[in-house]
């Protein structure tokens, strides 16, 4: 597979190839080739017949237990700082557009401030997984794409799943329950401290990843009507009262 990129602020493209060389050694992601600067191109190796995923119930465990593989993964990458990158999205969009949603942007940050006071399980996170960058392959699932991929909770990876695919309430749930049974944690301890934390974080995550693609697509002004769709999630979870742990 062949893709040609534009540079980004902020997008290492050794650290996306070490990422997805990582993912390939489980065999969930293809094996990358060859990473070419100047020319701007990562060469990986070729998946024929593959398809964007669609969900079914099996294909919903087997995403799942391939997150929990890549969750499992020891990579070297930077930490995400979510109230950072949230500014340095802010930074790259039209502000003067964005000026009436100042205080969406607020409650943005302060979901930032309340998940970096919690306990959080640091996990190497894709970051980008929607549909387009899960591939339907062999009867397998491989995740395509790595240029976001970094240090991050594990929160945000089961979130963008839980938004992208529009997940009911029980599919969350069946979900979180087969990832939670393949992720390995030191100890029981620490497995029943992060489980514990993992509903509210899941909250907050939702939020924060549904500002990202809201300010992200804001940075674009032919995915204006994406940001906006975006930017009505997240106004809809902000003001959400639930006590459903997973809505």
């Amino acid at each position: 597979m062949l893709r040609r990129y534009a540079r980004q602020l902020g997008i290492c493209r050794q650290q996306e190839f070490r990422c997805q060389q990582a993912a390939a050694a489980k065999q969930i992601a293809a094996t990358p080739l060859l990473l070419h600067n100047h020319q701007q191109l990562l060469i990986s190796e070729f998946l024929p017949g593959g398809e964007p995923l669609t969900l079914t119930d099996s294909r919903l465990s087997l995403l799942a237990d391939t997150l929990a593989i890549l969750h499992n993964l020891r990579v070297q990458t930077p930490l995400l700082q979510p109230a950072s990158y949230l500014r340095q999205l802010l930074a790259q969009g039209q502000q003067s557009t964005l000026q009436p949603a100042a205080d969406l942007f607020a409650a943005l940050q302060q979901c930032a401030e309340q998940l970096a006071g919690m306990a959080t399980d640091l996990v190497l996170c894709h970051l980008d997984l929607h549909a387009d960058n899960l591939l339907w392959n062999g009867n397998k699932i491989w995740l395509l794409d790595f240029e976001y991929s970094q240090l991050c909770d594990n929160s945000f990876d089961l979130a963008a799943i839980m938004l992208h695919f529009e997940l009911t309430t029980a599919q969350q749930q069946r979900l979180l329950n087969q990832y939670s049974a393949q992720r390995r944690y030191p100890d029981r301890h620490t497995a029943e401290r992060l489980a514990a934390t993992l509903p509210q974080r899941l909250r907050l995550a939702k939020c924060l990843y549904s500002g990202f693609c809201w300010l992200w697509y804001q940075a674009t002004p032919a995915l204006h009507e994406r940001a906006n769709s975006w930017q009505q999630r997240l106004q809809q979870l902000l003001q959400s009262e639930t006590t459903e742990p997973f809505r």
